[in-house]
């Protein structure tokens, strides 16, 4: 046997890969299965100007409530925004229209929090239907922008084609100036009613609001332009802004992450937006906006999880950060001591048990040796060589086991046993 050998290296056979192993299972736990979120934040909000960049501002002060570090990168566009998400470098959290969503997964919706009219505005008296915009200029945003994508598919569902009127880059006031003072012939804006281009020309006396003629037909050939009615009024009561009942094409705006941001984080911002979007607004009822249902972009399956009411018990106990470390403590460093500890406690155990069933072993076999002594006493006494023979054996075997320091008294003990053994034996040879 080499148990002496086994012994004496105990430490690096057993204890240090068993210390090893449970340092890699924390360190695992730590960073991959349950991973801590991230202390920082980048949100991505598109124009300093922009409505997205008070939205990103009031989403940066819930996290900082909860102990993040948040900054927000501004892009030229709302795309640039979009990019900076999909790189996965230079952004975890951003805002987009639908009319952006594609058929790749390098982003996900957590909600969606907003609908945006396509508000067109023209100086044109004569001018009510976007048919009629053949050889008219046009503002509506940059090539990219996502009131640019939007004005081309209205203006293709009117039966304008791209070549047949002209488009100039500008959008927000320049461009509502640009319409008043007569530069250009239509105004596009995906926007809130509480955008400053939008809230001057609504007060202007000098250009109307135009409606989407078939827009169900619209929305079931684009399903990511949806058709909003604004009623007669509904602008200004007193001043019957607009003069009838209108029905605008809108765009979601959607609440975006990357798949791979920390479930904990995304729960976050989700109860963010519920208290940043719930309450009522121009053409919003109480309560309607985040949505998770009809979505654009692809919904992340820890936001679809949440809508149908399942969230982690410890969240709902304990604040944000605390939930975290107790969830890592308890589901993952606990159970990795308590195995260590039990594993390390038991490996003594093992050495003991092997002794002891060698131990047992020979007493076992000086056990039938007795009752051979005994039967050959009365039955046949010229055996007793053989038996002497026999325990020879076992004590050579006994004297080369190697046993640790520990387990010196069990030894010893059977050697007296063996040594009683081999005196009965010689008294019987002697008569």
């Amino acid at each position: 046997m080499k148990l002496l050998l086994l012994y004496r290296r105990r430490w690096a056979l057993f204890y240090l890969p068993l210390m090893l192993l449970a340092l890699a299972a924390l360190w695992w736990s730590a960073t991959s299965w349950k991973a801590l979120p991230p202390t920082r934040v980048l949100i991505a909000a598109g124009s300093q100007q922009g409505s997205y960049a008070q939205l990103a501002q009031r989403y940066a002060e819930h996290l900082e409530q909860l102990g993040l570090g948040v900054e927000i990168v501004y892009s030229d566009t709302q795309k640039g925004s979009l990019e900076r998400l999909r790189s996965g470098d230079n952004a975890d959290i951003g805002f987009a229209h639908g009319i952006y969503a594609g058929s790749n997964n390098d982003v996900q919706a957590l909600a969606v929090i907003g609908r945006e009219p396509v508000w067109i505005f023209t100086h044109l008296p004569g001018l009510t239907s976007l048919s009629q915009a053949k050889g008219l200029k046009l503002a509506a945003g940059s090539a990219d922008s996502s009131t640019r994508s939007a004005a081309r598919t209205l203006l293709a569902h009117a039966g304008v084609r791209d070549n047949e009127v002209t488009f100039v880059n500008t959008s927000g006031l320049d461009a509502a100036n640009a319409l008043l003072d007569g530069k250009v012939d239509l105004f596009f804006e995906a926007a809130g009613e509480d955008a400053q281009a939008i809230r001057l020309l609504n007060q202007s006396n000098l250009v109307h609001l135009l409606g989407t003629e078939r827009a169900g037909a619209l929305s079931a050939q684009e399903p990511r332009l949806q058709s909003i009615l604004l009623p007669q009024g509904a602008i200004e009561l007193r001043g019957d802004v607009p003069s009838r009942d209108l029905i605008l094409m809108g765009m979601q705006t959607h609440l975006l992450v990357r798949p791979d941001m920390h479930p904990a984080l995304q729960r976050a911002l989700i109860d963010a937006a519920m208290d940043i979007h719930q309450f009522p607004s121009f053409l919003q009822r109480h309560g309607q906006f985040p949505g998770f249902r009809g979505s654009d972009f692809p919904l992340s399956p820890h936001a679809r999880a949440l809508s149908l009411g399942s969230r982690p018990w410890l969240e709902s106990l304990l604040p944000y950060r605390l939930a975290q470390w107790t969830e890592l403590l308890l589901y993952a460093v606990l159970p990795v001591l308590l195995l260590s500890g039990f594993l390390l406690a038991w490996i003594p155990r093992l050495f003991d048990w092997r002794i002891s069933a060698a131990m047992q072993n020979f007493y076992g076999e000086l056990k039938f040796l007795e009752t051979d002594i005994d039967k050959t006493v009365t039955e046949d006494p010229m055996s007793l060589r053989r038996l002497l023979a026999q325990l020879d054996n076992i004590e050579k075997q006994v004297t080369q086991l190697d046993l640790p320091t520990e387990f010196s008294e069990r030894w010893y003990t059977l050697r007296e046993h063996l040594a009683a053994a081999r005196e009965r034996l010689l008294t019987l040879r002697a008569r």
